[in-house]
């Protein structure tokens, strides 16, 4: 599933705190506790395409792009000086004019997310 408020969820995610353990896995505090936490866990293909996994419900439940995903995936770019932004589709993201990827879900869908020097 794609969020339909992805703006709204990417506002959300920069309030959270992520924390890398290792290359690819991080701990993000929860939207809904913050006293809990959630892992994510990322890989990066060579085309471009990203593939990441939540322990949160809506994750869980087969969506893609939760907001503690993208505090993980803002945090990494964060280390190499990026900023990102998310877009529902690869339109919207080709428009920015920026280096677009891809975050893939279970179901073939993705969520499109462009970088640039931040």
């Amino acid at each position: 599933m794609i969020p339909k408020n992805i703006k709204s969820l990417q506002a959300q995610s920069r309030q959270l705190q992520a924390r890398l353990v290792d290359k690819n896995t991080l701990v993000v505090e929860s939207v809904s506790n913050p006293q809990a936490s959630h892992i994510v866990t990322v890989q990066f293909a060579p085309d471009g395409e990203i593939h990441a996994r939540c322990t949160c419900p809506w994750a869980i439940h087969n969506g893609i792009a939760c907001s503690h995903v993208m505090a993980a995936l803002d945090h990494l770019a964060a280390l190499k000086a990026r900023k990102l932004s998310f877009w529902s589709s690869h339109d919207e993201a080709r428009r920015q004019k920026h280096r677009t990827f891809s975050l893939k879900g279970s179901r073939n869908e993705a969520v499109w997310i462009t970088s640039r020097p931040g």
